[in-house]
């Protein structure tokens, strides 16, 4: 449960993040690409503005809560709840930045909902097993709580036992 509590918090600051970075870049406008000078005027107005710096620091507190999340479960578990973020920036957008969203948008939203509650539903959170350093250097052994038998990952510099 704090995993998924985790991953709603990183992922409501993902959609904050992008709504405060949707307002700074409206407020900006669009790059005139007449010549390479305006471009970077442009680039450089993007780099200074308080609303694209404020949205981006959400937008890395979103990925800093992300990688915390991937250190205690499956990617397959977590990767799928990030998608909180669409209910949270189409919340956002029609009450924040008064965007007008359409039916549609909303049962889309609607079906990304009950895509997280499946995927929510399933108690195992992390299925493999593996070994992480400490401070110290020593590697400890991590994986499923309370006994579960869980398989060891697949992929480069997996070892397969052989029989």
């Amino acid at each position: 449960m704090k995993t998924i509590a985790l991953v709603l918090v990183a992922s409501l600051c993902a959609a904050i993040g992008e709504t405060i970075l949707s307002y700074g870049m409206k407020r900006i406008g669009q790059p005139e690409m007449l010549s390479v000078g305006k471009v970077l005027g442009w680039l450089l107005t993007v780099v200074t503005n308080p609303y694209v710096l404020l949205g981006t620091a959400f937008g890395a507190t979103f990925f800093l809560l992300y990688l915390t999340a991937l250190s205690r479960a499956d990617l397959s578990f977590v990767m799928p709840l990030t998608a909180a973020s669409f209910i949270f920036a189409a919340a956002l957008a029609r009450f924040i930045l008064s965007e007008q969203i359409s039916w549609w948008r909303w049962v889309g939203t609607l079906v990304i909902v009950l895509g997280i509650a499946v995927v929510s539903m399933d108690g195992k959170q992390r299925t493999w097993q593996g070994q992480k350093e400490n401070v110290s250097g020593e590697k400890t052994t991590v994986g499923a709580s309370k006994g579960e038998a869980i398989a060891a990952p697949r992929g480069p510099g997996a070892s397969e036992e052989k029989s």
